[in-house]
């Protein structure tokens, strides 16, 4: 039989952190500059999140797309096509003072990144599956470190650079490094061998194996408080916390750094410990971190302005570790999923996902309108509970999963 040689897989591996950062570094770099951008195409803030929510739906769209093209063209030409749209859509929405106009090439580049993120995905569960260890880790802590360093630099240089010129050097660099790596990743030829085809067929939606929908609903609460944090965290600093918005942007930033320690970290502790019983144990201790936060956190503060500080960035920062092993977890649980490639499995998890995501911002938007930014926060941590529970679910069908694996291979002649 045809294999894929370990040194082949080193290389491939290195290439897909390498394609990780890269994402995280052009997609990040609009961050900063939200407020020139709505300044430049003259919307009010209902307008921009008018706008900022039909992108979602562009996310959506890309999930119905994905996994046809990735069965046409194959995992690597797809991932050449989405990041390079990705990349020229980022770059042209510095330029646009038209809100029409960007409200297209939004949905445009919302669509492209879906498609990209369903493709590279799919390449390190097939990777993880021919390495027989936990490696989905690294390419997650990649993209953070990508996101994290783009955000902070294009933080530097926004009162340097018109913005237009910004994203355009941003997605250049971004683009330019990419070319050069993304040869190396699989051909075609490899992807049919890793994955084997063999027993996969055509699954209609009301057929899907049940395991799908439990980790595309996993998945969604598992992401969920991450996401939330990331749009709440400065509200919730400034209004229940009472900080300036220079301290109110600790808490995250601490939740963000232990996030990515957090995900390096999977692949180590993967050695010995299953990546679903570390999103297990990872939610619990999220949950538990963040309910001490939100308990304790603006009675510290009130007594002892800086210690509370301390105090809450530290527990922000064990919730951030305990995310980390979260979305890895669910992602490479696709391989689980029998008679389905994983690029299918990841797009109707990620469909499902998205569905289940839009109600819990809902949730989420209408409780801090309705009760206050501080009550709406137990609803990540409500998430991470339930996250933890499908976790444990996902580790016993995936040891059942593997020993009949087993049982088949020693049964083959």
């Amino acid at each position: 039989m045809t294999v894929i040689s370990r040194e082949r897989q080193t290389e491939v591996q290195r290439s897909l952190v390498i394609v990780f950062l890269l994402q995280g570094f052009i997609a990040a770099a609009l961050i900063p500059r939200v407020p020139d951008i709505i300044a430049n195409i003259g919307v009010s803030f209902a307008e921009w999140g008018v706008i900022s929510a039909f992108g979602t739906i562009g996310a959506a769209a890309g999930l119905f797309v994905a996994n046809r093209a990735i069965e046409r063209y194959g995992v690597r030409t797809t991932t050449i096509m989405s990041l390079s749209a990705v990349g020229v859509a980022n770059a042209s929405l510095g330029w646009l003072t038209n809100s029409t106009l960007y409200f297209i090439i939004n949905f445009v580049m919302a669509l492209g990144l879906s498609v990209f993120v369903i493709a590279v995905n799919s390449q390190t569960v097939v990777l993880q599956t021919l390495s027989g260890r936990v490696i989905i880790g690294r390419f997650h802590a990649a993209w953070s470190a990508g996101a994290a360093s783009s955000a902070a630099l294009s933080g530097f240089l926004a009162g340097f650079l018109p913005v237009g010129i910004h994203l355009t050097l941003f997605t250049a660099v971004g683009l330019g490094v990419f070319f050069l790596v993304v040869p190396r990743l699989l051909s075609r030829d490899e992807e049919r061998i890793a994955e084997g085809k063999s027993g996969e067929v055509a699954v209609a939606w009301r057929f899907m194996p049940k395991r799908v929908y439990l980790l595309g609903v996993g998945l969604a609460f598992g992401v969920f408080p991450e996401a939330a944090l990331w749009d709440w965290s400065s509200v919730y600093g400034r209004d229940a916390l009472g900080f300036d918005p220079a301290r109110a942007a600790v808490p995250y930033a601490s939740f963000a750094v232990a996030m990515i320690v957090g995900r390096v970290l999977i692949d180590v502790v993967g050695k010995r410990v299953h990546v679903s019983l570390q999103a297990a144990v990872g939610g619990i201790l999220a949950a538990v971190a963040m309910t001490l936060s939100i308990v304790i956190g603006p009675s510290a503060i009130a007594h002892n302005e800086g210690f509370g500080l301390v105090l809450v960035a530290i527990l922000w920062a064990l919730a951030g570790l305990g995310t980390a092993s979260m979305a890895p977890s669910f992602l490479s649980s696709a391989a689980i999923v029998s008679g389905m490639s994983a690029a299918a499995a990841l797009t109707r998890m990620s469909v499902m996902q998205t569905a289940v995501i839009i109600a819990l911002k809902f949730a989420m938007g209408s409780s801090a309108e309705n009760a206050g930014v501080e009550l709406s926060m137990w609803l990540p941590v409500g998430a991470w509970i339930a996250a933890s529970v499908v976790a444990v679910i996902v580790l016993r069908l995936s040891r059942r999963h593997h020993a009949i694996a087993q049982i088949s291979s020693n049964l083959q002649p």
